[in-house]
């Protein structure tokens, strides 16, 4: 006789309805080993359901926590997940667009570190795009928030990949980590660096630019 899966039922309408709520769910997911069922994927975007970087982070999770998946297909406004055990791995991936490299990142790190596992991940994909952060945030900001949580990971920028080509190529390696309360309420520090990378725009308008946030 099968066992009845107790699935926490979300909602991925609610709010602005966007891919944060997906990323946030199946995170929180294979952390609690708690079975989520999304309902109402972004069905209040212009192309509603899961696109190319949201079902290749879930892909990619599947394997991680060896999780049984159903409603993982392009366009799907609906989502079963049931994590299991969570395994150090070795990866290749290929989002195959220019979805963002970054945003996939947020969910495989505190997944694979925060239980005590290993990744060794080549991917491919953007990484400078609209509507997310860039590599250079990932490897400047991000890193450096996470590993006053205790959580450590790296990344190798291998090629830079932009809209709507994409092709770019990162290499990321995760730590088992253990994580500890932080406080973000105190500047540590009061320089600024500024990294900017460009394609097909003059170096005049870029320089401009720069000026511009300078001031």
């Amino acid at each position: 006789m099968e066992k009845t899966v107790d699935f926490l039922k979300i909602n991925g309408g609610f709010g602005e309805g966007g891919g944060q709520i997906i990323r946030s769910a199946i995170v929180l997911s294979c952390i609690t080993k708690q079975p989520i069922h999304l309902e109402n994927i972004r069905t209040n975007r212009k192309v509603p359901g899961l696109r190319p970087q949201h079902l290749t982070a879930i892909k990619i999770l599947q394997k991680i926590a060896n999780a049984k998946v159903s409603g993982a297909e392009i366009g799907s406004t609906e989502l079963k997940f049931i994590p299991n055990k969570i395994e150090s791995l070795e990866l290749s991936e290929d989002i195959g667009t220019a979805g963002s490299i970054s945003l996939i990142l947020q969910v495989l790190v505190p997944v694979v570190a925060i239980s005590q596992k290993k990744l060794n991940l080549t991917i491919k994909g953007g990484t400078d795009v609209l509507w997310s952060p860039s590599i250079d945030y990932t490897q400047n900001v991000l890193r450096e928030a996470y590993s006053r949580m205790g959580i450590e990971f790296s990344v190798k920028l291998n090629k830079r990949g932009y809209y709507p080509k994409g092709n770019g190529e990162i290499n990321l390696q995760v730590y088992p980590s253990l994580i500890k309360p932080i406080s973000f309420t105190k500047r540590k520090t009061n320089s600024v660096k500024l990294i900017c990378t460009f394609s097909k725009l003059s170096i005049e308008k870029i320089k401009n630019q720069i000026e511009e946030i300078k001031k």
